[in-house]
């Protein structure tokens, strides 16, 4: 990778990223004090329990403090410094978006991602800068987690979500390094990423006679070079095959092979059209039956590997592309792995289900006791539709609200379902890609804040009208002549308002 794609810090960086700093403590003392917030814990529950540590829970976290909800408790299941996919399966040299995609400021630009990268790289990196170098976008995540004082609890997983019946707080138990304990919160925010509607979609049919350590998920942590010298198969062909192909490459593998059912590589890419502010911000304007013809259309066509992606591959000899190529099954032979496709048989040492992911709530335990009432989009529309555009997995991802709050098939469950957010991939038929992903972040954390503040105003409406009605302080006001000491500015003393 080139300099201007990869550049070396500036000698200064650390100066320049303490003056930054600093503006960034200015820039923050001109919006909400964090003594004014007005929601914060209520009867021992936290105001909002965020479930993640990534880009999405932390971008979260700072909206709601400056709109003055405090004690937000944010936990993470992985340990420091391994929120997200960046330290772990994301292999792309570089993020897949511009390097301007908006980030959610909130009124603080210094804490942004192009505010980092000059003070550390300078200006002219900047301009050079197609893409934001992965290693660097997953640095900037860490600073602006320390630098915003963002506590997260780490190596903290969530175990259930239970309760929150008649506008009670959710009971929810986490497991620790220490052990178990419970915490209650009034709205629980998954901000899981990718996997967190589901998991990894794995052909299990296909793998099943397969030793555990001759296979994995795209998504897996995989140490390739300890794979030197070996035959790889990778069955998909996204991005993420592509990029697993390079990396198992770079580390001395002797060959890898990427199969795709498609019979040629997409031409073009929906997701190019998708990435401009109308269609990000408003795409909750389209009804259902929009929303689901937009999805089947952006199903059936997929989009290409990123080109970077690709040459990365190719630029070693011993890569392939195999199209119209499924795995129809595979065998291990006691040596080797052996594939059967319509074209013949292959055989590895090593095989990669680059496969994605699958939206199936049913499969995350934390929401094992709502499950069974959660509204999905194949509850809103007519099987007849379902069937006729041929895209049955999509009836599986959950109907959500307008603040991503999921929704019920009953009454009785819908005022607690609506406090359980769904900031993750689950999002993508109900709001776009106003969720995890980058380019819909801003858009998308905005939107959950205002949602989440609503509803905790809403709930202490109640106690807030009475604080007011009870409000007699004194406002210092003075009858009579301004006195000659006054100054053109505000007295202090009996001329301050209390």
């Amino acid at each position: 990778m080139s300099s201007t794609e990869h550049p070396l810090p500036l000698p200064d960086a650390p100066h320049r990223l303490a003056m930054l700093v600093q503006e960034i403590d200015r820039q923050s003392s001109l919006g909400v004090d964090p003594h004014d917030a007005w929601a914060t814990s209520h009867d021992g529950a936290h105001p909002v329990l965020i479930v993640g540590g990534g880009q999405a829970g932390l971008a979260l976290a700072v909206g709601l403090r400056r709109k003055g909800i405090s004690n937000v408790l944010i936990v993470e299941q992985s340990g420091e410094g391994q929120a997200g996919p960046w330290a772990t399966y994301a292999r792309m040299k570089t993020l897949r978006t511009p390097k301007n995609v908006p980030w959610p400021t909130w009124g603080i630009p210094a804490a942004s991602p192009r505010s980092w990268f000059e003070a550390v790289f300078g200006a002219d990196a900047w301009r050079n800068l197609t893409f934001y170098p992965t290693s660097h976008w997953h640095a900037f995540l860490e600073w602006y987690r320390i630098t915003l004082g963002i506590a997260v609890e780490f190596d903290t997983a969530v175990q259930s979500i239970e309760g929150g019946h008649n506008a009670r707080p959710f009971v929810v138990r986490l497991r620790t390094a220490d052990g178990e304990r419970t915490v209650e919160a009034e709205h629980v925010v998954l901000a899981t990423g990718l996997e967190g509607a589901g998991g990894r979609r794995v052909p299990t049919a296909l793998f099943a006679a397969i030793p555990d350590e001759r296979w994995s998920h795209s998504h897996d942590t995989v140490d390739y070079s300890s794979l030197a010298g070996a035959r790889i198969g990778i069955l998909g062909g996204g991005t993420g095959a592509f990029d697993n192909a390079a990396t198992a490459l770079e580390a001395g593998v002797q060959s890898v092979e990427v199969h795709m059912r498609r019979p040629s590589m997409p031409t073009s890419s929906p997701y190019r059209w998708m990435d401009f502010a109308g269609l990000i911000e408003h795409y909750d304007a389209f009804n259902d039956h929009q929303k689901w013809r937009f999805n089947a259309h952006l199903s059936q066509v997929d989009q290409p590997a990123t080109q970077n992606a690709i040459w990365r591959a190719y630029a070693f000899p011993t890569f392939s592309l195999h199209t119209s190529s499924p795995w129809q099954s595979v065998a291990w032979n006691g040596s080797e792995i052996e594939v059967h496709t319509p074209n013949g048989v292959s055989h590895f040492d090593f095989v990669v289900a680059a496969t994605g992911v699958t939206v199936n709530l049913s499969h995350r335990p934390e929401l094992s006791e709502f499950v069974h009432d959660i509204a999905t989009w194949g509850d809103r529309l007519p099987v007849s539709q379902i069937e006729a555009d041929q895209t049955p997995e999509l009836q599986s991802y959950p109907y959500l609200t307008a603040d991503f709050g999921l929704t019920s098939r009953s009454v009785e469950n819908e005022e607690r379902l609506r406090r359980v957010h769904l900031f993750n991939h689950g999002a993508r038929m109900s709001l776009g890609v106003l969720s995890h992903q980058v380019s819909g972040l801003q858009g998308g954390a905005e939107r959950l804040a205002a949602g989440i503040g609503e509803s905790l105003f809403s709930r202490r409406s109640d106690a807030l009208i009475d604080q007011f009605l009870a409000y007699d302080e004194p406002a210092g006001v003075v009858l009579g002549p301004r006195p000659e000491t006054a100054d053109d500015g505000v007295m202090s003393g009996a001329l301050t308002n209390g």
